[in-house]
């Protein structure tokens, strides 16, 4: 009998030392980001043990990052539903959910998968869990949860300081903050606990390559190869500074370093053509999806991206024919992807391809508002909407939305307010064409344009010339623009229409005016003015005739 014991001992001991090295090569394979190889040892794993929860999650990330989110998702239910009390799953589908740009259900998720661990006075003591939810709210998101997930990383630091995982995960927080100090100490926590792991080196070089530190990011991704010269990662790293370096040669070399030590899945090719996106190399993109999509054309998110790449390469130009193969392309994705899981970036390119092509700006206006209702946080897209409605002579809704942008936007420049404030002039609505230049002349004193559409608001409100309160402004415009007398030679066609509409005004000005000792010599002056630049003036010829 004790003979059996012995035996029985000895198997669960072999049965868990296997599942320990099998667990440790799934995990190595997620790390190289060999996600079909990781899949199939979780899937096997599972088989072995169905009520083991984090088995699942590991298998929805698996799914996640190859780009199979539907598989990700069932994955992510099948594990709650075989361990309803492991919180993993719960932030895989937060992580799913905050993909789709659907923050408040991702919340509902997250705020799950913390209750299992957490106390009365609100802390969460399970260290796994905090490690990932705060993961899944910055990583693959577009609007990510900055301030939610920093508060788990410093709750979960005060419990633990010695769990490589989680440093990881917190560095990553910081980094996603575009606080390298805080990332960079987070990672070097990490080294110190395993100097011979080259993730965190790996990381810290991200941090360079995010400041373009081209140097020390190098610097650091040596640190990785020394540790591991086939760490996956630091190769996809090093062809994205090279890429940033604009070292294509070298960048594809390194990429297919990278492919070899990780695998050339399609995820990771368009892994590959993400980075050239990112790298606003968006013709190269373009290419390498066309090159993906000659031996896989089911692939539905390779047309979104190339719809997205499509556009920056025509962003800042009407290209009709290009900008047709864009919307071919992210039509063919709407058309294959349930409603519910397109997103507001989504439906904003779909408007900005749209505004590239000759009569569909209403169209384009429609997608882009969608995307405001669907996250209302992308402020810029006002200011894209507001564009649209000038180019559709709708002036005064025009000014409004850039109103909108620039009470909503962090960052308001002056141009954004010249933009309102010449949609304004055009709407009619020439009070707050009037405010929005003011506020142009105080930010920038000596910007000449303002002065002028001031001017002319304010005439526009005074047509009789009654008031004093357009001159100052014309003749600032004038000094502006006549100050350099170089400058106004080399610009004074440019500049013509705009400096006969302000001499004439002056001329007028001066001209209703008899009172004054001096009026219709003023006016001669200004007259004279005029025909300099436009010899053909009628009005300017008749005034003078009539003044002699």
């Amino acid at each position: 009998m004790k003979t059996i014991y012995v035996i029985l001992a000895l198997l669960l001991l072999n049965f868990q030392s296997l599942r320990a090295q099998q667990l440790e090569a799934g995990m190595k394979a997620l790390d190289f980001e060999k996600y079909e190889q990781a899949r199939s040892i979780f899937k096997s794993m599972i088989q072995q043990e169905p009520t083991n929860g984090i088995l699942y999650y590991y298998l929805g990330q698996t799914y996640t990052n190859l780009i199979q989110l539907d598989s990700a998702e069932m994955t992510y239910q099948n594990g709650i539903s075989n361990a309803p009390t492991h919180a993993s799953n719960y932030a895989g589908l937060g992580e799913l959910k905050l993909m789709e740009g659907k923050k408040d259900l991702a919340l509902v998720q997250f705020n799950k998968a913390l209750s299992f661990s957490k106390t009365r006075n609100g802390v969460v003591t399970d260290i796994q869990t905090l490690e990932l939810v705060a993961s899944a709210m910055v990583n693959n998101a577009q609007d990510k949860m900055l301030d939610s997930a920093e508060q788990l990383v410093v709750m979960g630091y005060e419990q633990n300081k010695k769990n490589y995982s989680f440093l990881i995960a917190a560095g990553d927080v910081y980094l996603e903050r575009n606080d390298g100090g805080n990332a960079a100490t987070f990672y070097e926590r990490a080294i110190a606990l395993e100097p011979n792991n080259p993730k965190a080196y790996s990381r810290v070089a991200v941090i360079w390559l995010r400041v373009k530190n081209y140097e020390a990011a190098q610097t650091d991704l040596n640190r990785a190869f020394e540790k591991d010269p086939n760490y996956a990662s630091a190769w996809k790293y090093q062809a994205e500074l090279h890429y940033a370096k604009r070292n294509f040669a070298k960048a594809k070399e390194a990429y297919s370093n990278y492919l070899n030590n990780s695998e050339p899945s399609t995820a990771n090719q368009i892994r590959f053509a993400r980075i050239l996106f990112l790298s606003k190399d968006y013709e190269s993109a373009f290419e390498k999806i066309d090159e993906i999509q000659k031996t896989d054309k089911k692939n539905i998110l390779l047309y979104k991206l190339k719809a997205y790449a499509v556009y920056e390469t025509i962003a800042t130009k009407t290209d009709t024919a290009k900008a047709n193969t864009g919307l071919e392309a992210l039509n063919y994705y709407f058309s294959k992807t349930d409603t519910s899981k397109i997103t507001a970036t989504d439906y904003l390119y779909l408007g900005r391809l749209e505004s590239k092509v000759v009569g569909k700006d209403s169209l384009a206006s429609a997608h882009m508002s969608m995307a405001l209702t669907i996250d209302p946080s992308q402020v810029e897209v006002y200011a894209d909407i507001a564009k649209l409605l000038n180019k559709q002579k709708k002036f005064k809704d025009a000014g409004d939305m850039f109103k909108k942008y620039i009470g909503l936007a962090k960052k308001v420049t002056v141009v954004d307010y010249y933009l309102m404030g010449r949609a304004y002039y055009f709407g009619k609505a020439y009070n707050d064409a009037d405010s929005a230049f003011a506020k142009v002349n105080e930010m920038k004193a000596d910007y000449a344009d303002a002065y002028y559409w001031r001017g002319m608001s304010l005439s526009a409100l005074d047509p009789e010339s009654k008031t004093d309160l357009p001159k100052p402004l014309m003749d600032k415009y004038i000094e502006l623009q006549t100050a350099d007398a170089v400058k106004f030679e080399a610009n004074k066609e440019k500049w013509k229409k705009d400096l006969v509409n302000a001499y004439s005004y002056l001329g007028y000005y001066y001209l209703v005016r008899d009172k004054l000792a001096d009026s219709k010599t003023k006016a001669r002056e200004h007259y004279k003015k005029v025909l300099d630049l436009d010899p053909e003036n009628v009005n300017a010829k008749k005034v003078l005739s009539e003044l002699k």
